[in-house]
């Protein structure tokens, strides 16, 4: 993937549109950033607003509990003073409650939840109130929705504050509410956007609001699905969009009306024109920079594709198409190629037609040069076998053995010269042999005329297809016809022994080298053939010719066994 995107990034495609994006890239930035200050001032703006709203429809509440709060903490503070007369504080109380149309009890509550003064139902148990369980639990202000109060028996809004001496728990102070008499109706301040209020505890529980007395209690349709309301407390001020439990979208706004204890949750029905036309309108003006860059690449990709990158690829695929079959194709709308690259093609085709000039004057040059060449090995091979004839005719009038197995010695190392002009000239490679080959009809011919029943000799060849020059045939040629005559000449051809065996080995290591290994038998009991008795100069060729291929020579000898290797570079053919 990353040689894939590096090979794209190299093309005039996409340099051309990142050199367009960059030159409109900080027009774009200026008008994206003043766009995004402008909503960002639309949105906070809204949010204040939403804020606004909901604390004005909860003033209603928001005054009943503080003023609950009020009396709740007045209680707490004087308990020790109220209760050192427990008939006095009830009458005070009483008339306390009888002042306000919407407490329904005051009163403190000792540690062992007895009820002691109060406005109602002194001395009363309540031990097992969740209220002054809850206490217990923890001793922290709170405000808490009683289904059925024990004193009123009715369902109210309980605001308690502890009292708490040297860490001591003594008790709480608190002051109910009838839950019926809180409700706020739909906001009146702005008909047009009427709000549905919601207020509820820390602890995430509802405390009044309209749609939860009129949907049994649930809040349904005014609260949201994707947010708890514990949660909400816990982030204080905040406006969402969301959805409620009847799948309708609103607008929700939560703001604290008492820090830590009780919060106000205002939702509206989701309009786009009311809610987000100012921010829709804003976006669009977003929507006009990324057009005009967009469209700024869409130009410059079509135009590049059509004026350069098209005519460009046919150009080398036209290219293709020569080197392949030099076959020269013109293009195939010419007046709609733009005129730099014409001349382009006009110089290419031009360039292409002196190629296919010079490479029929190479063709020439090469076959007049490889007829040349054939006729001078031929020619050469000719005249190595005449002197191979005349030595012939001297070898019968020779009158001494020694002076035959001169010549014969003589003959042999110019039919193994001949042998390599012969090869050079009926090869396909013309300048180039395959020691294989050669080496092998050399080595048949060889032991053809210097044993004459092959049975009683086993002769093994493995000779690799290695391919030499005539700098590096004719030595190893003459050197091997030289091992293998020397071979046949200790195992006493004339009488040859039984189990005589020649190995002759050509391989390729792979390192640019090779090794020719000649093994053969020796007999220590026979005698090699009189006429055939060597003077040690075919040892000294040997190594003169290994010598001359740059290789070594290594001779093992165990009088039972001998076997020379050479191993020497596989050379270039280098011009003198």
């Amino acid at each position: 993937m990353i040689d894939r995107l590096r090979h794209a990034s190299q093309s005039l495609t996409f340099k051309i549109a990142a050199l367009l994006a960059v030159a409109l890239l900080p027009i774009g930035v200026l008008s994206v950033a003043q766009t995004y200050v402008l909503i960002e001032e639309t949105r906070e703006r809204e949010e204040a607003s939403l804020l606004a709203l909901t604390v004005e429809a909860a003033d209603r509440e928001a005054a009943y509990i503080r003023s609950a709060f009020g009396a709740a903490q007045a209680v707490a503070a004087l308990h020790e003073v109220i209760l050192s007369d427990t008939e006095q504080c009830e009458i005070a109380l009483q008339t306390f409650l009888a002042a306000s149309s919407v407490f329904s009890f005051i009163g403190f509550v000792d540690e062992t939840g007895t009820v002691r003064c109060a406005s109602g139902g002194s001395g009363r148990d309540v031990s097992d109130n969740a209220v002054y369980l809850a206490m217990l639990e923890k001793a922290e202000p709170r405000v808490d929705l009683v289904a059925a109060a024990p004193i009123s028996g009715t369902s109210v809004v309980a605001v308690s504050v502890p009292v708490v001496v040297n860490d001591v728990f003594q008790g709480f102070a608190s002051v109910s509410m009838y839950h019926s008499r809180l409700f706020t109706p739909r906001s009146t301040f702005d008909p047009q956007r009427p709000v549905d209020l919601v207020t509820f505890n820390a602890a995430g529980e509802i405390l009044t609001g309209v749609e939860v007395e009129e949907s049994e209690g649930d809040g349904s349709d005014v609260l949201p699905v994707n947010a708890e309301l514990k949660s909400l407390a816990r982030i204080g001020k905040t406006t969402f969009i969301g959805t409620n439990n009847m799948g309708d979208r609103r607008v929700f706004a939560s703001v604290p009306i008492i820090d830590g204890s009780v919060y106000a949750l205002g939702s509206w029905p989701y309009r786009d024109e009311n809610f987000t036309s100012q921010v829709q309108e804003v976006s669009s003006s977003i929507l006009f920079p990324a057009a005009m860059w967009f469209a700024g690449l869409v130009v410059a990709f079509v135009a590049v594709q059509q004026l350069v990158i098209k005519p460009t690829r046919n150009l080398r695929a036209r290219m293709l198409m020569f080197v392949r079959t030099r076959r020269i194709l013109g293009p195939p709308n010419p007046k709609a190629i733009p005129r730099e690259i014409a001349e382009i093609d006009e110089t290419w085709q031009r360039m292409a037609e002196s190629i296919l000039h010079d490479e029929a004057e190479l063709h020439n040059s090469l076959h007049e040069k490889n007829v040349l060449l054939k006729e001078v090995h031929h020619r050469v091979k000719n005249n190595l076998q005449l002197i191979s004839s005349i030595i012939n005719m001297k070898m019968r009038k020779a009158r001494t053995p020694e002076q035959r197995q001169a010549l014969s010695e003589v003959q042999g190392r110019v039919m193994s010269i001949a042998r390599v002009h012969q090869k050079l000239y009926e090869t396909s490679t013309e300048e180039r042999v395959r020691a294989d080959e050669l080496l092998g009809a050399l080595i048949q011919q060889i032991v053809g005329s210097m044993v004459p029943d092959r049975k009683r000799l086993k002769l093994t060849q493995d000779l690799d297809p290695v391919i030499l020059y005539p700098d590096q045939a004719v030595p190893i040629s003459l050197a091997v016809s030289e091992l293998v005559t020397n071979a046949l000449k200790y195992m006493g051809n004339k009488g040859m022994s039984k189990g005589a065996e020649l190995r002759v080995t050509l391989k390729a290591t792979g390192q640019g080298e090779a090794v020719i290994e000649v093994f053969n038998t020796v007999d220590p009991n026979a005698e090699p053939d009189p006429e055939l008795r060597g003077s040690g100069l075919g040892q000294k060729l040997v190594h003169a010719f290994a010598t001359q291929v740059e290789g070594d020579c290594a001779t093992e000898s165990d009088g039972t066994t001998h076997c020379v290797q050479i191993t020497f570079p596989v050379a270039d053919f280098v011009e003198e």
